[in-house]
């Protein structure tokens, strides 16, 4: 069985973790990495490594068709958000050639992608999500009519990185905010991940202080709830996190579980979960592997394994599904040589 993970980018852990999966469960096959940064860490670390078109290039879906053709891959697991709607919108062609495909369907990925509907989507199965509002005239009224009060967070509505992430103490902050976020969504990939004009990819959303929680929902292919991994943020880095501790609270377990049911989503969603002190507050809506599960792995998950187990029709052992609680983990970098005949063009 071969496999593709695309995205790859610093990841090596993942690619370890597949391989790791791949050999416990006694078969063979590749676990190919694919990136748009030929200089990506983790295009060091697959047995086949191809530098392909940003998700944004026309040509993205061709080169990913072209790999898993040329592979026989059997499994496609994204790991970054950016292209999932790329992917998803082109799930029935890559199905057609034998791949199982690991995002959930274009209509999931257009409402998680969307911050300004949470409240709207979430609501329906008694998830709470933050007070939003979708320009500036909307916050301050709210704020004359004391619905909501400063601070503010202002940060585009299918964010991803802590891209055009500003919080705001007073009104001249929040335009300063505003328009801020605007100017980087211009700048970056965010621009093209959606139809929206970047003035109205802005959300306005009421800060949620206190505890704050990294919960995964993960689903098989047909979309049935599987498990729920739960991490307690302690530190944070570049918008992933790194430290935490692992727990398996049961008001965080049952949110995760509704949000699983409910959504239907096929594969792994990454979420962020505040808490302050009365209520559970869902921030982020990530519809794929966030970087945060490699401290679940460390914890005894094995979400690779059952990946490998229903892409090939097999059970999925209970063990897999589960971490340990209350271990402190800490994230830390190591360095690789970039050698460039270990990396292809797709096209």
């Amino acid at each position: 069985m071969n496999i593709l993970l695309t995205s790859g980018a610093r990841r090596i852990d993942f690619v370890g973790f597949f391989h790791d999966a791949l050999k416990n469960a006694g078969i063979n096959g590749k676990v190919i990495v694919a990136d748009p940064e030929h200089n990506a860490p983790s295009l060091q670390a697959g047995d086949e490594n191809y530098v392909i078109p940003h998700q944004t290039d026309s040509r993205y879906m061709e080169a990913i068709v072209e790999i898993c053709k040329k592979h026989k891959v059997k499994c496609l697991v994204p790991l970054n958000d950016w292209e999932v709607p790329e992917l998803s919108a082109h799930k029935e062609e890559l199905e057609k050639i034998g791949v199982s495909v690991f995002t959930p369907e274009p209509n999931i990925v257009d409402k998680v992608r969307d911050k300004g509907k949470y409240r709207e989507l979430l609501n329906s199965f008694e998830v709470k999500a933050p007070l939003s509002y979708l320009n500036i005239d909307d916050a301050v009224n709210a704020l004359e009519n004391n619905e909501v009060s400063f601070p503010l967070i202002v940060k585009p509505r299918n964010g991803s990185a802590s891209i055009g992430v500003e919080i705001a103490y007073n009104v001249e902050d929040l335009k300063f905010a505003y328009e801020l976020a605007v100017r980087e969504i211009k700048e970056s990939p965010l621009d093209d991940a959606t139809y929206k004009e970047p003035e109205d990819n802005v959300i306005i959303q009421d800060v949620i202080e206190g505890e704050k929680f990294s919960v995964d929902m993960f689903n098989d292919l047909d979309g049935r709830f599987l498990t729920a991994l739960i991490r307690k943020q302690l530190d944070m880095r570049g918008g992933d996190v790194d430290r935490c501790i692992t727990e398996n609270h049961p008001e965080l377990l049952e949110i995760a579980r509704r949000m699983g049911e409910n959504l239907g989503h096929a594969g792994y969603m990454n979420t962020d979960v505040y808490y302050d002190g009365t209520d559970y507050y869902v921030i982020d809506i990530n519809p794929r592997f966030g970087g945060g599960y490699a401290f679940s792995h460390r914890a005894g998950a094995d979400i690779p394994a059952a990946i490998i187990a229903l892409t090939d029709g097999n059970e999925v052992k209970e063990d897999w599904l589960t971490q340990d609680s209350d271990l402190e983990l800490a994230r830390h970098d190591i360095v690789v040589r970039i050698d460039k005949q270990k990396e292809k063009y797709a096209l």
